[in-house]
């Protein structure tokens, strides 16, 4: 078939559709990438993409959603998580690409355990999820959707052992590893993660970056820590060998591929580099993008020709094939710039479509009363 038929057709179809040809063809993938195509197709699907921010006042945590590509589907209400049930609600990790986000509600109420929710904004739908061992303090969660017919998704927990259980292991620094499923609606310990010495998950890159079934962590040594949800196995790799002591790093997604983010000076112009790994099961990296910086942090990829930046004035479009940025509107009455610093960014791709968060395949449920479907 002629490859704009292609492309023709994938613009009216869903991102797990489109997804799935991307890992078929090399074209088909960066052609899908292209902000015109992911404009086209949020429009033909009735979709929205963008971020959620999250930043913190004192004790109190608030969240915006901001649009980057300008789509605003027709009778769609403002994204937000204000249907979610009362308490301090966190958003932890995301699966950008389905438009799900899992939260953690630290109810102020002593004694109450925190409550893990999966949610799909769009839709307004949640699920409370089994408690996790929470005795064990957590490090690092991500979210994976891995089916979409029937729907299924998978939680990775990393937790710190207690000193005491830790001095047991033979690594300095040794994480608890669990996996919830929500095809059987439980979570399941692993074996336990043995970081290399002296080297820890990087504190604020909370969110991991999701490709091609693996999910990816920065850690203080400038290695990429990678997770399996298939072989329920984990690894490491080095970023790029000249990069190995650059204290400015930051994994990102592009074109699908785990990438990493430097910057550097040149005769007094300041850049940002782009490197993406060439293969998702192999440790060769490729310089594929030069960035000159226009004095903001770059926030991740909308498409593979717009990338996402942000200061302390808001955040920003910015067109690296012809130079052109356009400011995005953050829609929060209690957004101060001040909140710069605290600020996480969680990317967000979702249609319209309800889904089944309870993902049992026979149908049984024993569901908190609290959830909505």
């Amino acid at each position: 078939m002629n490859p704009d038929m292609i492309i023709e057709i994938l613009s009216h179809s869903p991102a797990s559709l489109v997804g799935k040809c991307r890992l078929l063809n090399k074209e088909c993938n960066k052609r899908t990438y292209d902000s015109s195509f992911l404009k086209l197709n949020l429009q033909r699907t009735n979709s929205v993409s963008g971020y959620f921010l999250e930043f913190s006042e004192r004790l109190r945590v608030h969240s915006a959603f901001v649009r980057d590509l300008g789509n605003i589907p027709s009778g769609s209400d403002e994204i937000s998580l204000d249907f979610l049930p009362p308490g301090r609600v966190s958003i932890k990790a995301c699966d950008a690409s389905h438009g799900i986000l899992l939260c953690v509600n630290d109810l102020p109420v002593k004694g109450r355990q925190p409550e893990y929710i999966v949610c799909k904004p769009t839709t307004k739908q949640y699920m409370i999820l089994p408690k996790p061992k929470t005795r064990y303090f957590t490090i690092a969660l991500g979210l994976m959707v891995i089916g979409s017919d029937p729907f299924r998704y998978k939680i990775l927990r990393l937790s710190q052992l207690p000193g005491n259980e830790n001095r047991r292991y033979s690594f300095s620094f040794t994480l608890v590893c669990e996996v919830f499923d929500s095809d059987s609606f439980a979570w399941k310990r692993l074996n336990n993660v043995e970081l290399p010495e002296e080297d820890l998950l990087v504190p604020r890159a909370a969110n991991p970056v999701a490709s091609y079934g693996f999910l990816h962590w920065l850690t203080t040594s400038n290695n990429v820590f990678r997770f399996c949800f298939k072989t329920n196995s984990w690894s490491f790799f080095p970023v790029p060998e000249n990069l190995a002591s650059d204290d400015s790093l930051k994994l990102t997604r592009y074109d699908g591929k785990v990438g990493v983010i430097s910057s550097r000076s040149k005769e007094g112009v300041d850049y940002q580099d782009l490197w993406v790994l060439e293969r998702s099961f192999g440790d060769s990296w490729v310089n594929v993008k030069e960035i000159k910086s226009i004095g903001l942090e770059p926030v991740g990829f909308s498409s593979n020709d717009v990338v996402t930046l942000a200061d302390l004035d808001g955040m920003c479009s910015y067109n690296m094939n012809n130079g052109k940025s356009q400011k995005l509107q953050i829609r929060a009455p209690k957004f101060f710039p001040s909140y710069y610093w605290t600020m996480s960014y969680f990317p967000f791709y979702s249609d319209y479509e309800r889904v089944e968060l309870n993902g049992r395949s026979n149908g049984l449920s024993t569901l908190s009363t609290r959830h909505k479907t």
